[in-house]
């Protein structure tokens, strides 16, 4: 058997441990060193604690709290705040994040693992009696391994928050749908920030130049470039991102990643000047933490991420020749703006635009 290795506190001559009954209301991952920082000072005041104080409360014996997650890691900190805007009650969780992935799996989950354990079973067994090769299919048993399949994906499918109703109906007919899957209605909302728009300077073929030759065009004289750098934004983006946008990048353990269904950067003109904007299609608000979250991941893609990345790449525009942009500078002019708007209303114009015919 494997060694099992974990982090955890001891108690220098326990008495007792009694425990209490929990209640999560709710995982948050912690990025960067801010789960460290809770560990090491969980009695400082802590902003995703003031954000949920009203998810942590009591109720007879049963405590009802927020598990704060390593989202680099797989411990946890299990707090119960009372009112408080730090960890006033708070325990430390060794390999929390296995915890929650138990928690997560559906019926349908544990009993595709206990046929794959038994069908793990069956072929130890007979590797006991001498035989080598084993075909996959010939282990099925009784043909339900696909049916399972089907139902734990859909069980999956239903816990989700990002969906309205996911339903199962397999029966094993060819060319019928296995699943019905309704998403929720979404809202947009985009987020502005500065852009820095270069422009190569024109040169001999023999003439030597370098980034001090550039020249800054100005936002505002940008403007008619919006369709020619967007065409090259989508010219240089990856093939997975095509449903998602930069969301595929997102840490999957954080709500945010459910509940921001896209992420799309581009450039439009906005009160006269070309700027950058992530517009992003959510199923429901983000808390005031999670909208802080997002607001930090988005600049770590301007900066690094998708922005390094468009930022070396040569755009050619019809007004300025060869230029180069990015979402990122380093002054204090550079911010986001937040703007939300109803997905309904955007639709509504969108069928006017297309002579009142709604596809």
């Amino acid at each position: 058997m494997k060694k099992i290795q974990f982090h955890a506190p001891l108690n220098h001559k326990a008495y007792s441990y009694v425990p209490m009954q929990i209640e999560v209301e709710k995982v948050i991952p912690l990025y960067g060193k801010r789960f460290e920082q809770m560990r090491e000072h969980p009695l400082e005041d802590a902003p995703e604690i003031i954000d949920n104080r009203d998810l942590m409360y009591m109720e007879g014996n049963t405590a009802h709290c927020i598990l704060f997650l390593d989202a680099n890691g797989i411990d946890g900190i299990l707090v119960e705040a009372e009112g408080a805007d730090y960890a006033r009650k708070s325990q430390f969780i060794p390999n929390a994040r296995a915890i929650i992935e138990q928690n997560d799996l559906t019926d349908s989950e544990r009993k595709l693992h206990a046929e794959l354990k038994a069908m793990a079973d069956r072929i130890a067994e007979l590797a006991h009696t001498g035989q080598h090769k084993f075909n996959f299919d010939d282990m099925f048993g009784d043909g339900n391994m696909k049916a399972m399949m089907i139902q734990a994906v859909a069980e999956m499918l239903d816990r989700r928050d990002d969906l309205a109703e996911a339903r199962d109906h397999y029966l094993g007919i060819a060319g019928q749908a296995d699943f019905t899957v309704t998403a929720k209605p979404t809202q947009e909302m985009k987020r502005y920030c500065p852009l820095v728009i270069q422009a190569e300077p024109q040169y001999d073929e023999n003439e030597d130049f370098d980034y001090d030759d550039y020249e800054v065009i100005p936002s505002s004289c940008a403007c008619g470039c919006e369709d020619e750098i967007n065409a090259a934004i989508i010219k240089y983006s990856e093939p997975e991102e095509e449903y998602r946008g930069l969301m595929i990048y997102y840490n999957e353990d954080s709500p945010v990643n459910e509940k921001v269904v896209s992420a799309f950067p581009s450039v439009e003109v906005r009160n006269g000047e070309l700027v950058g904007v992530l517009t992003c299609r959510l199923t429901e608000p983000l808390t005031d933490s999670e909208m802080v979250e997002l607001k930090r991941w988005w600049e770590g893609q301007a900066a690094d991420g998708f922005g390094e990345s468009i930022e070396q790449k040569e755009i050619k525009t019809d007004a300025f020749g060869t230029i180069y942009v990015s979402f990122w500078n380093s002054s204090d002019s550079w911010q986001i703006e937040a703007e939300m708007t109803d997905t309904a209303d955007i639709e509504e114009e969108e069928s006017l635009d297309m002579g009142g015919i709604y596809m």
